[in-house]
């Protein structure tokens, strides 16, 4: 099956609730605090839709110690199953992609920052970056079915 990467801060997972807390701090990272962050409006429906076509595959810029607090914020947020994967540095998640494309045939990838887009060249699928804490999510799978048709109509030339 085809995945969709998707970036969890900023694109899905609206931190501000607990910016105050300090970004990075052990305080920043607290099940309690993690909980408290709200879902990016249109992402939850989005990704439902993408989901009955893709795997989708999670990328978070967190500590690998917040995973389980990571799978229960998307379970009570309802969002659909998926692979998570968490690296705190922008190296760390692009070690990380480089051993996903191995298990996942990604068709696109889906963040909030320019850092991103490398790591969906990185992967060679189609990037989407949509503004932060905000994105237009209606318009993601018009984009992803879109780009699937150009690439099959190319493949036939």
């Amino acid at each position: 099956m085809r995945a969709i990467l998707v970036f969890l801060e900023g694109t899905i997972c609206d931190t501000r609730p607990r910016h105050h807390l300090g970004i990075g701090t052990p305080e920043f990272y607290r099940r309690e605090a993690l909980l408290k962050d709200l879902a990016v409006p249109g992402s939850v429906a989005c990704l439902q839709q993408l989901a009955g076509r893709y795997e989708i595959v999670y990328l978070g810029a967190r500590p690998a110690s917040t995973l389980p607090y990571t799978e229960e914020w998307l379970e009570t947020m309802g969002f659909p199953k998926g692979a998570i994967y968490l690296g705190e540095t922008h190296g760390e998640r692009l070690a990380l992609v480089k051993e996903l494309t191995d298990q996942h045939d990604f068709v696109a990838g889906i963040g909030d920052r320019w850092d991103d887009n490398e790591i969906h060249t990185e992967i060679g699928c189609l990037s989407i970056i949509l503004k932060e804490f905000e994105g237009n999510w209606p318009d993601v799978p018009r984009r992803i079915l879109k780009y699937e048709r150009q690439a099959k109509i190319e493949e036939n030339a």
